[in-house]
């Protein structure tokens, strides 16, 4: 794979810069599989872009669509901002502000978030909010933790009884790591969201939201190919990421997508009413 941006950004030599690098690549294949088979133009709105490296790559592999990407740079992020001025000379454009603060009644054929969703404040506001700014058809795709499975994967620490009870038993930890990353704040920006409360919202809501949800479970098995494939997640994640190996390999795996609001990671797609054409 290579993108302009890529080029630009390991050329910088900022903090910081192979981790969000790797979190745009991946999120790249993920996107791109949503993109590939559409015929253009379409209008597309990444929420939480970030410093724009992946809104870059898109946009680089396919010019016909027109891109947009938002980014409030909120607590636990604010290193994202050094990145910002480098990719922007690669050609993206992004709206400084909050979902809520994004002031426009225009349409998408596809919205999506790479790891935000986990960290809005209010996830059903933010579900609702992006239901009423699709186009019939198009899709809003999320990809992130689910705290329905017990690990913390920022702080890479179990869950015990929901956040009040985990931030108390690991305070110590969470605090040298915020302070050693410098991420200060990282741990307040999460909500815990879980699948099957997001199912669950989906259904109590059907008729207002005009949404159908799809739950995409195989995104276990490429988690569990990143960790061989990208060495930044695999350094980072290398406790939980052995354990998914080994689970895989005796075939756990396919029990435990028996069960899917258990699986650690979730990536799911709401199509708006009419035919998904994103």
């Amino acid at each position: 794979m290579s993108h302009k941006v890529i080029s630009v950004i390991e050329a910088s030599d900022l903090p910081k810069a192979d981790l969000w690098l790797a979190e745009a690549q991946f999120g790249f294949r993920h996107v791109r599989e949503q993109l590939d088979n559409t015929e253009g133009p379409l209008d597309i709105l990444e929420v939480g872009c970030g410093s724009g490296i992946l809104l870059s790559m898109l946009s680089e592999d396919y010019p016909n669509h027109s891109f947009t990407g938002i980014e409030p740079f909120g607590d636990g992020f604010s290193a994202l901002e050094e990145l910002t001025s480098v990719v922007s000379g690669a050609g993206v454009e992004i709206e400084i502000c909050s979902y809520e603060e994004y002031g426009t009644d225009q349409k998408y054929d596809l919205i999506y978030c790479v790891n935000v969703f986990e960290h809005v404040d209010d996830w059903r506001h933010f579900l609702t909010w992006a239901a009423g700014r699709l186009k019939d058809g198009g899709t809003f795709f999320v990809l992130c933790p689910n705290y329905g499975f017990p690990y913390e994967s920022h702080f890479r620490i179990p869950i015990f009884a929901g956040k009040p009870l985990t931030h108390r038993l690991f305070r110590g930890h969470i605090e040298r790591f915020e302070e050693d990353q410098d991420v200060v704040g990282l741990w307040n920006s999460l909500n815990f969201v879980k699948k099957g409360e997001v199912k669950r919202f989906v259904r109590a809501k059907a008729s207002e939201l005009n949404i159908e949800l799809f739950d995409q479970t195989q995104i276990v098995d490429d988690m569990v190919s990143r960790v061989a494939d990208d060495a930044e997640f695999r350094k980072r994640q290398a406790f939980v990421g052995n354990v998914a190996v080994f689970l895989r390999k005796f075939g756990v795996f396919r029990i435990l997508k028996l069960f899917p609001n258990f699986l650690p990671y979730m990536k799911l797609s709401f199509v708006k009413g009419g035919c998904r054409h994103v």
